[in-house]
């Protein structure tokens, strides 16, 4: 029973997805308008119970295979909050028929409850199958638009590296069990500390965790797929997997690595790496190709939501900074950047989703003079997007600032440069698309303006809450320190 007690947010969740199969079948039409309440209300009180939770204190539930600390409370409330903005998101929008908003809503349910198992996982085999929930839920998402030769493409692609991802996990986990007879991480943490692995076998496993883990959270150059997959999902559905994929790789990513393959270091707060295969080089290297890919391909780009896809990959190499360090602040300040990147890159993409509706397309070409026509949106739209990038003074920049402070601390100049350079390049790609709204200013806009109230009020939802993590950018910094507690041995 205690262990039930643990898991209720995942229990509130599950719940949810049965009353909505049930409301969708017992009642149709106008209770889509109910059954979207009905999931509100549901991740409303998922997110109640992840508050509650924190009064328990961390703990281990089913044989210890799953944790519930503050790591894994942290990324249920950022999976449960993506999930509610997802729903709101595709309320209004043509890309998700009516006909089918259920079928979507039931999707974002599944892989919020998939999302918030791999968050508490300490078990490598629980870790695959989460991970592999996700992954297929995600395929169903991205290939939405059915009728969308884009958006099957996308679906296929997504497929494959999946797969791939998954066999290499997995092969991972099978050379640890075989050394350590346990698929538990922290079991395998004293076992790894009792007996190092060689050298060779180290590298072996870590570079297979990187190729199935990195392709999560699209390193390059496994991060192809994000693009196109950004590109061709439908809007509201692009918005939810540009955060919600990469989290749940950083989720495990940080538990894993943190956990299994660091100990204590002689300076508080932070943490060496176990054995003598220096893998932080490796992230390190990893980091600075994927900002420096991502911004870069951002300039070369005429689709919108290809755009904000490359933007989304250069932002991979900003958290990986803060993995690498090996750093409580470094970590916080990941987590941090996770919070700026789900209100900034949600906005983005809702705004998007309603440029879709109106004009038919994503292309630049069709942006010229949308300022005149929608000028609420084009502003907010301009201001996620620099918070995407970390331009001063939205909450990105303090964002991208903790973090590049921190790699300096650590005397990686070359990663704080190529951040630098990276933020500066994603800076030209926002001014690009800035240019493109604005069209020429000396003819006059005779066309009727978008106007509507609801649609101002879903952008305040989430303008508001991310200029409050900047002003109260303390608080949650704390926060995100705080969650690192109980991870640990």
């Amino acid at each position: 029973m205690s262990d039930l007690v643990r898991v209720l947010p995942e229990t509130c969740i599950a719940l949810t997805l049965v009353f909505v199969l049930l409301a969708e079948i017992t009642y149709y039409g106008e209770g889509v308008r109910l059954i979207s309440l009905l999931s509100i209300m549901g991740l409303g009180a998922a997110l109640f119970q992840v508050a509650i939770s924190y009064e328990s204190g961390a703990g281990f539930a089913f044989s210890n295979a799953v944790s519930v600390d503050g790591l894994s409370l942290f990324f249920k409330s950022l999976f449960i909050v993506l999930s509610g903005f997802s729903v709101l998101s595709a309320a209004k929008s043509s890309e998700i028929p009516m006909s089918r908003r259920v079928e979507f809503y039931v999707l974002v349910m599944m892989s919020c409850l998939a999302m918030c198992l791999a968050a508490g996982s300490s078990e490598l085999l629980l870790s695959f199958v989460a991970l592999t929930a996700t992954n297929v839920v995600g395929h169903l998402l991205a290939g939405f638009g059915k009728r969308s030769l884009r958006s099957t493409e996308a679906a296929v692609k997504y497929l494959i590296l999946s797969s791939v991802s998954g066999v290499c996990f997995l092969y991972a986990a099978g050379i640890l069990f075989s050394m350590t007879h346990s698929l538990n991480i922290y079991e395998i943490h004293k076992a790894l500390v009792a007996t190092p692995l060689p050298r060779t076998q180290m590298l072996i496993v870590f570079m297979l965790f990187v190729i199935s883990l990195g392709s999560q959270i699209a390193v390059f150059p496994l991060s192809l797929w994000a693009p196109d997959v950004i590109e061709g999902a439908p809007t509201p559905i692009a918005g939810f997997l540009s955060v919600g994929i990469p989290a749940t790789g950083f989720a495990v990513a940080i538990r894993l690595f943190l956990a299994t393959f660091t100990q204590a270091s002689e300076v508080h707060g932070q943490w060496k790496v176990l054995g003598e295969f220096q893998w932080t080089e490796v992230l390190t290297l990893l980091s600075g190709l994927t900002m420096l890919f991502g911004a870069l391909l951002s300039l070369r780009q005429t689709s919108a939501k290809r755009m904000v896809g490359c933007l989304v990959v250069a932002q991979t190499g900003y958290y990986l900074m803060g993995l690498l360090v090996l750093d409580e602040v470094g970590v916080a300040a990941l987590l941090y950047n996770l919070i700026v990147g789900l209100f900034s890159l949600v906005g983005v993409f809702y705004v998007l989703s309603f440029f879709h509706d109106e004009l038919g397309s994503d292309s630049l070409s069709e942006y010229k003079g949308v300022l005149g026509r929608a000028v609420p949106e084009c502003i907010c739209l301009v201001l996620f997007l620099l918070c995407v990038v970390g331009v001063p003074p939205l909450p990105g920049f303090l964002a991208k600032f903790t973090l590049i402070g921190v790699v300096i601390r650590h005397n990686q100049l070359s990663l704080a440069v190529a951040a630098i350079l990276a933020m500066a390049l994603s800076t030209i790609t926002v001014s690009k698309l800035a240019f493109s709204l604005i069209g020429d200013v000396r003819t006059p806009s005779s066309k009727v303006r978008w106007v509507s109230s609801q649609r101002n009020m879903v952008l305040a939802s989430i303008l508001v809450p991310m200029l409050f993590v900047g002003v109260f950018a303390q608080f949650f910094l704390n926060w995100a320190g705080r969650s690192l507690g109980f991870i640990f041995w």
